[in-house]
């Protein structure tokens, strides 16, 4: 699968919400996508909904079946083939949590939603921007440094005042916001995970 690009809210038209008012957007550029048997159906507390939609206008049509029960027969997995002009967006609910909507959307497309691509990063910086990512601020009396540090096997783990300085630089990038959460450019500039 494609890597999810995660998206500004205010870089998103307001046609393209369909009444979505949420700050949850991400985009997957692809010129073919698969919608699975199961769209649009309710299981633990899990669904997710499909539309297509005209880039240019909002105009927007259903096409996953929120009708069919799940042992009906003509319950199939879709490939749609993304034309220009066009994409196709999920909006999906995990575990009773609104989980945001996603473009699917063809390469032509795609430049108009992205974000610039993100400038490189020190090793301190990815090493302060994963943990961010990958820890809650604190936990049994362990702040991220301290998380970060116990499940590093790096040989260079940044000192603490490395840690901070880090920090303020991400801040000052606009990759983690005012409080140190990150931000969706933040998202984008992590490296990819295995």
């Amino acid at each position: 699968m494609q890597r999810a690009i995660y998206l500004e809210p205010d870089r998103i038209p307001v046609q393209l919400r369909r009444g979505y008012s949420g700050k949850k957007f991400k985009a997957v550029v692809v010129t073919e996508m698969t919608i699975p048997a199961d769209a649009g159906l309710w299981s633990g507390g899990t669904r997710s909904t499909y539309s297509a939609i005209v880039l240019e206008t909002g105009q927007a049509a259903t096409v996953s079946d929120n009708m069919s029960a799940p042992w009906d027969a003509t319950r199939k997995e879709q490939r749609i083939a993304l034309k220009p002009g066009f994409a196709v967006v999920e909006h999906s609910i995990f575990c009773g949590k609104d989980m945001g909507l996603t473009f699917y959307v063809h390469p032509d497309n795609a430049a108009k939603l992205l974000p610039a691509p993100a400038e490189a990063l020190s090793e301190h910086e990815s090493i302060v921007l994963n943990a961010t990512c990958s820890y809650k601020s604190s936990y049994n009396g362990q702040d991220r440094y301290d998380m970060a540090k116990s499940d590093s096997r790096s040989m260079s783990f940044p000192t603490r005042a490395e840690w901070d300085s880090a920090k303020w630089l991400l801040i000052g990038k606009g990759l983690l916001n005012k409080a140190g959460a990150v931000t969706p450019k933040g998202r984008n500039a992590r490296p990819p995970r295995d």
